[in-house]
């Protein structure tokens, strides 16, 4: 737990959300704001800024995650999201007790609070029986935060799949402005939020001048009033409970601030805005922009389905050269027309893994309900689906009705936008369960043998796999993934187990420059 410096009070589980409630209720929305950006730039190398705003014992001077005194950026989040959730105090001043927002101590009292009433929260719903999806949960809350999104995979990925062709023209046109336009804006924000907690509207642009007729509609996207941020978050609340049937956890209550990370508050002078976690401008900026585009309609999420596949063969050759990395080939089975999987790996001439490419992302439900199979259940039919097409390619090389030499042991790798299965090997063997159904509604040909199991590898963890392996390492993490110790391990970690390491991680091979007109520009700058 987050400590202060009055260390050894005991806090009741039982009263700490009510205690937690009272405390964001009667203490000013923009004190809060402020007190919890400072604290976030406290522990993310920003102490000069974050010392203007609050007092703090040396030891809180940390990033390090391990420190007692530790506040994670989740928990931040959780906080913001609990104060928009409940409408504020509109008893007079005098008679209410606000938080002393200037003490480190204090955000220390307000996260042990929120720990505790998690506890107490968590005391029916994790269980022997649900353990395992309740790591799946915590596992989306939380590895997405220690990845980030203020880096250049995430930025290259993101314009490469949505900022090109039918998606990015329109979200332009439904905007206002190109998706280079947004990134840029947010970038500019966030670099305003790095240094202090509030600003007014950006005006003087300097190096950025350029779309400074683009601010505008960009901050239409980033930014809302607080009283409406209220209102959209209840409301967003409201929804996912009323599709669970049920209240949802605290700690897993849906975060506006992934929708709009500013909120503008009026003062006596003008508006001002805050954004208490600046890197969530750019989470906006890139993954965010899936559900932009999804928008669009079906031609639209193709295109960007298509750009998805680009990219992971793509990036596959331009990591790990020594690989033949063959696009999917049209075929004719039974009069009806089939493809061979999105990404075929070959080495001398022999199929080393296949993989299938998914570009659905998980809705919220998805991520944090008690059934996520049933909750999404659109996108892991997707997800079986690519098995099934994998399962049908080995099956119709092993008929002769392709001609292709595949590796006894080459595995099957579903690629995915999101970590569908993270952490959770009940999950994976549900979604093999619907692909089975499928092999014996669809083609019962398929025999076992062809049935390999699959593999389920995130976007993002391909990209960081092809940067610390080999060709061969990476054919040995995947082929070893399929072992029963590693059941419900996530590939990457497997990868690192079970082969060497390079003695020097590859360089990224892509360059946001390739997009961004500025990037370039500014990194010489800067050096």
């Amino acid at each position: 737990m987050a400590q202060g410096t009055d260390q050894g009070e005991k806090i009741d589980p039982a009263t700490a959300l009510p205690s937690l409630l009272r405390m964001l209720y009667e203490t000013d929305d923009a004190d809060t704001l402020t007190m919890l950006w400072a604290v976030h730039a406290l522990q993310n190398d920003r102490s000069e800024a974050a010392e203007k705003h609050l007092n703090f014992p040396p030891q809180a001077n940390t990033s390090s995650m391990g420190s007692p005194f530790a506040v994670f950026p989740w928990d931040i989040e959780t906080l913001v999201t609990l104060m928009l959730n409940m409408p504020k105090a509109v008893s007079p001043p005098w008679l209410r007790q606000p938080m002393n927002v200037r003490e480190f101590n204090t955000v220390a009292t307000v996260i042990n609070l929120l720990r505790a009433a998690d506890e107490y929260d968590a005391g029916d719903r994790v269980t022997v029986e649900t353990v395992l999806k309740e790591m799946h949960r915590i596992a989306h809350r939380t590895f997405a935060w220690q990845r980030g999104w203020a880096n250049v995979p995430e930025t290259y990925r993101s314009l490469f799949i949505y900022g090109q062709g039918r998606s990015g023209q329109f979200f332009e046109e439904a905007n206002g402005l190109s998706i280079v336009d947004f990134y840029t804006v947010a970038f500019l924000y966030m670099s305003v939020f790095f240094q202090k907690p509030w600003t007014t509207a950006v005006n003087d642009l300097g190096f950025f001048n350029a779309v400074r007729a683009k601010v505008r509609p960009a901050e239409r996207l980033l930014a809302t009033d607080i009283s409406d941020a209220y209102r959209a978050s209840v409301e967003l609340l409201r929804r996912y409970e009323q599709s669970a049937g049920k209240r949802l956890p605290i700690i897993y209550r849906p975060s506006y601030l992934r929708m709009r990370p500013m909120v503008q508050v009026n003062t006596e002078v003008e508006p001002v805005f805050i954004a208490p976690l600046p890197t969530l401008l750019l989470h906006r900026a890139t993954v965010g922009l899936y559900y932009d585009i999804i928008k669009g309609g079906t031609k639209t999420r193709n295109d960007a389905g298509a750009r998805f596949e680009e990219y992971c063969r793509k990036s596959i050759k331009a990591h790990c050269p020594a690989f033949e990395v063959i696009p999917p080939v049209k075929y004719k089975f039974k009069s009806n027309p089939v493809e061979t999987p999105d990404v075929i790996l070959q080495l001398n001439g022999q199929v080393m893994a296949v993989m299938e490419c998914k570009a659905s992302k998980l809705t919220f439900e998805a991520q944090y309900a008690d059934n996520p199979i049933e909750d999404a259940q659109a996108g892991y039919a997707q997800i079986a689906k690519g098995i099934f097409q994998m399962w049908r390619f080995f099956s119709h090389v092993r008929r002769k009705l392709l001609d292709f030499v595949i590796a006894e042991d080459a595995p099957a790798v579903v690629l995915t936008l999101d970590a569908w299965t993270l952490m959770s090997g009940e999950l994976r063997n549900e979604v093999i369960v619907e692909a089975r159904r499928m092999v014996a509604e669809k083609e019962p040909e398929i025999t076992e043998e062809d049935q390999r199991p699959p593999l389920f590898c995130p976007l993002h963890e391909l990209d960081h796999l092809l940067l610390v392996s080999t060709e061969q390492q990476l054919l040995d993490g995947m082929k070893a993934a399929i072992r029963p110790e590693f059941d419900g391990w996530a590939l990457l970690n497997v990868r690192e187990t079970v082969s060497g390491k390079l003695p020097q991680q590859k360089p990224y091979a892509f360059d946001p420059a390739e997009f961004i007109w500025w990037w370039g520009v500014l990194s010489k700058r800067e050096h």
